[in-house]
């Protein structure tokens, strides 16, 4: 081997970890189990989901975006952008106490009957043990790694798997999908935490196509929880 050649090899190893954030290439499935474990073990984090496709309702509105602040197992603390034909605006929804509040615009809390609440779209749901992302992640089929990607600083796995539609909806009630779920997710090379995931699949309204993106950031940092018995 010329010496010629052997800089122009070591050139293109060291632009290949350059263009992959320096992380060597991860086996899926493990890149997989280790985010699940990761999130299985948070105490509070922020997640925020945004529907990129498709439309997605609730309670008669098309769900744009929410954002939570969340301390696990069960207390949050939710604003969502919502859409009524032309018309956004944001609700704020607490859980707290296995309590259910609602504050429409320029208006109080008010509590929610179970039966009013179901339709909301709880984010803590991802993180619970038995049915959310730290028992769902691992399961993913036919994982495949895709690269390396920068998110939010940190160094990520990327990876792609597919889901049943009943693992989603275990997830997140509002994702009843009715077929398989493709779904791309970055997971922390350093610490393991999932940063963001995108999910499509046949969970839009009546059953049409859809994609959401949910992003993660503040694992086990300060949340912040309004009291419902405070006015904006």
């Amino acid at each position: 081997m010329t010496l010629r050649y052997r800089v122009a090899s070591l050139v293109a190893v060291v632009g290949l970890l350059a263009g992959c954030g320096g992380l060597q290439p991860e086996d899926p499935g493990l890149a997989l189990r280790q985010g699940g474990s990761a999130i299985g073990g948070l105490k509070t984090v922020t997640a925020t989901l945004k529907v990129t496709k498709g439309t997605i309702s609730f309670q008669g509105f098309a769900l744009v975006s929410a954002t939570a602040a969340i301390r696990l197992p069960g207390v949050s603390d939710t604003v969502y952008l919502v859409r009524q034909q032309d018309v956004q605006i944001g609700l704020e929804v607490v859980i707290i106490g296995g309590r259910v509040f609602l504050k429409p615009p320029l208006l109080r809390f008010e509590p929610l009957t179970a039966t009013q609440a179901a339709d909301i779209p709880d984010l803590a749901r991802l993180f619970d043990p038995q049915t959310g992302l730290p028992a769902v992640i691992p399961q993913g089929r036919s994982p495949k790694y895709l690269g390396a990607e920068t998110i939010d600083n940190v160094d990520s796995h990327r990876v792609e798997a597919t889901y049943t539609g009943e693992q989603v909806t275990g997830m997140l009630a509002q994702l009843a999908s009715q077929g398989d779920v493709d779904a791309v997710i970055w997971v922390g090379g350093s610490d393991h935490y999932i940063r963001k995931a995108v999910l499509t699949g046949k969970f839009g309204d009546n059953g049409s196509q859809a994609t959401v993106e949910v992003d993660l950031k503040g694992f086990n940092g300060s949340v912040t929880i309004a009291s419902p018995g405070r006015t904006a």
